[in-house]
């Protein structure tokens, strides 16, 4: 099944390109709201695209022609909660983090439903044949508040570290399927503030006057694999060493203390989302003001660029060329909660490095 959702190449668009943020460069405008993109060794693009009130989620191949298929098929896009028939175990329930990961896999974080079991797992894209080749399902280490919404990888590609917003890490072993929940309610993981968007409170699901704040969520590995970097939503960056988290998985005692053993980095934004390049610089968006900010390994952060068009920037990607690719997701909160109207721009931004071995095939 292929859709055309491409709206318009830089060439086409380029009587707005200088409205931009010096550097900042229009690479593709598309009409469904783009959370996410991944990019190949070979090239090859993938978006995950969601925040729509009447579209669900899904996952799609960019093609070289500019139109989207579904990826890995229609099937696994085929969800649908009022049919009974619709298989919660090999669909995509609900899309969050999407990331190749060192193994060359393309995988899916499926944060599911409450409810639905099954509907929560991590998904493995085999590139070569286009079909899914590992499937862990998370019902057994998640809570019942979880949201599970983002995975990073470790040097050896054997574990797995996955986000949740309730508060907490899942680290899990990917030979053993064997998983551990930790960091619940650590200080380090909790959102001490509600979010800010474009100058104000992001509004929460409780009603008028309820403001939203996200536990853990974004996380990033250092291409050397020594440190695990997190934060919560409303920004707070630490770091911690990854031989502590690796041996949670089977030292109870570690498992309880891990904790203890997290140092803050840096004082960082609300955010959408982050990447890592090879030289350890972490990138942040910034969802209040509409920016990129670069966190060096040593904690130094500053604004990198800003520009009124970066809405809500999600799921970055950096590339050999040295590239920055920002998909600005135009995701704003309203009264059907965070949702996307668009056009949907993804952009690129000129750095200094390319990716970091290990979070990139």
């Amino acid at each position: 099944m292929r859709t055309t959702l491409f709206a318009g190449l830089i060439g086409l668009l380029a009587p707005a390109v200088n409205a931009y943020a010096s550097g900042l460069k229009l690479v593709y405008s598309l009409d469904l709201a783009t959370q996410g993109i991944s990019i190949s060794g070979g090239g090859r693009k993938f978006l995950s695209q969601r925040y729509s009130t009447t579209l669900p989620p899904q996952i799609v191949e960019l093609l070289n022609d500019n139109t989207t298929v579904l990826y890995p098929n229609e099937a696994w896009n085929s969800y649908n909660s009022s049919d009974p028939t619709s298989n919660p175990r090999k669909t995509f329930v609900s899309i969050d983090g999407a990331r190749i990961g060192p193994d060359g896999r393309y995988w899916v974080v499926d944060g599911g439903s409450t409810g639905v079991n099954g509907s929560t797992k991590l998904v493995g894209v085999n590139l070569t044949t286009n079909a899914v080749d590992k499937l862990y399902y998370l019902d057994s280490v998640k809570a019942s508040d979880s949201g599970v919404d983002d995975v990073r990888f470790s040097a050896s590609g054997k574990i797995a570290y996955l986000s949740d917003t309730a508060g907490a890490l899942i680290v899990l072993d990917l030979v053993s399927s064997h998983a551990v929940r930790v960091l619940v309610n650590s200080d380090s993981a909790l959102a001490w503030f509600p979010m800010m968007y474009n100058g104000t409170l992001v509004p929460g699901y409780g009603g008028a006057d309820s403001t939203l704040s996200v536990g853990l969520d974004q996380i990033e590995v250092s291409p050397d694999g020594v440190y695990l970097y997190y934060q919560p939503c409303n920004g707070g960056l630490y770091r911690i060493e990854t031989s502590y988290v690796d041996a949670a998985l089977t030292n109870a005692t570690m498992a309880s203390v891990l904790e203890d053993y997290a140092e803050p980095l840096a004082l960082t934004p609300s955010t959408g989302g982050t990447t890592i390049d090879g030289d350890g610089n972490i990138y942040i968006s910034d969802t209040n003001l509409l920016a990129i900010w670069k966190v060096t390994p040593e904690g130094r952060a500053t604004i990198l660029v800003q520009d009124d068009a970066l809405l809500w920037t999600d799921l970055m990607w950096v590339t050999a060329d040295k590239k920055l690719w920002l998909p600005a997701s135009q995701m704003r909160p309203g009264s059907n909660g965070l949702m996307a109207e668009g056009p949907n721009y993804i952009f690129t931004y000129p750095i200094d490095a390319g990716p970091s071995p290990i979070d990139h095939a």
